[in-house]
């Protein structure tokens, strides 16, 4: 059985998505949280996460607080096992994940022109309660409930990243680009999870002009139309209490309709939603 060895004290993202992926491809392994000794560190069975100062795959060791070139340890256990790559296309939040790590709140918010209380402010309270109950424990075997959410937590994130490249090739071959008014909008018919890898799609499109996305509804039977980026042009306010409409959002951002209009009449409702050269109520 593999041993997978983190530092204890406060947990934090890092380390605990490091072992959670760790967990995930594993086919066994148990969960120390303490410092390593000299023969964990030796012992290639034993994978050294976020504490250590070595860096050596080869020895499952992944710290990276000795080289301030190395990215953070979930980065340095995604490199070694070849999911590094695709988490980059995938996962908005992968970059940044490590960036807040390696250099702080202050500098990451430097890079990205914020105020660093805007990332403090954005921290989640169900991602404090998930860590602070990983911080307190010393070890962790199959039978703990905290084990079982990590590893399942890794699969999913693995198998995420292969459903998005699946979908985003699926969008290519199916899904259309029109033009609506001075505007363009997505038409995707797929209903299984509508809106899987669209914001990949909308990536490898590149095209600025795209201001609506029209995708099955997953609360109705219609279609859901959706404004991108918050465009300043798109308000579906415009089409509240029109019949085919079954619901507007107050603040104009979504809409869906009743049922699947053929694409031409809901592509029409689009285009009654935006203006050009018309001061909109902001969302």
């Amino acid at each position: 059985m593999h041993k997978i060895v983190v530092h204890p004290g406060s947990a934090h993202r890092d380390d605990f998505m490091a072992v959670s992926i760790l967990l995930a491809t594993l086919e066994e392994a148990e969960v120390y949280r303490r410092d390593p000794t000299s023969e964990d560190l030796a012992d290639p069975a034993t994978y050294v996460v976020d504490v250590g100062m070595q860096y050596d795959p080869q020895l499952s060791n992944f710290d990276h607080h000795q080289d301030s070139s190395l990215p953070c340890a979930f980065h340095l256990i995604m490199q070694h096992l070849g999911y590094h790559e695709d988490a980059q296309l995938v996962y908005g939040w992968y970059p940044l994940m490590s960036m807040m790590d390696v250099k702080g709140p202050h500098k990451t918010a430097e890079y990205f022109g914020v105020d660093a209380s805007l990332l403090l402010a954005s921290s989640s309270p169900i991602d404090g309660y998930i860590l602070s109950r990983f911080s307190q424990v010393q070890s962790l075997g199959p039978e703990n409930l905290i084990y079982r959410f990590m590893r399942e937590m890794g699969r999913d994130l693995l198998s995420l990243i292969e459903l998005k490249k699946i979908r985003l090739e699926r969008l290519k071959q199916e899904a259309q680009v029109v033009q609506v008014d001075h505007l363009k909008a997505i038409v995707s018919h797929i209903d299984d999870n509508p809106k899987l890898a669209m914001e990949l799609y909308l990536r490898y499109l590149g095209d600025t002009s795209i201001g609506i996305c029209i995708t099955p509804s997953v609360r109705g039977k219609g279609w859901e139309l959706m404004r991108l980026k918050d465009h300043k042009d798109v308000d579906f306010r415009e089409i509240n209490g029109d019949p085919e409409v079954r619901f507007v959002h107050a603040n104009g951002y979504v809409a869906s309709t009743h049922t699947m209009l053929p694409v031409e009449e809901v592509i029409a409702l689009a285009s009654r939603c935006v203006a050009e050269g018309q001061e909109h109520r902001s969302a």
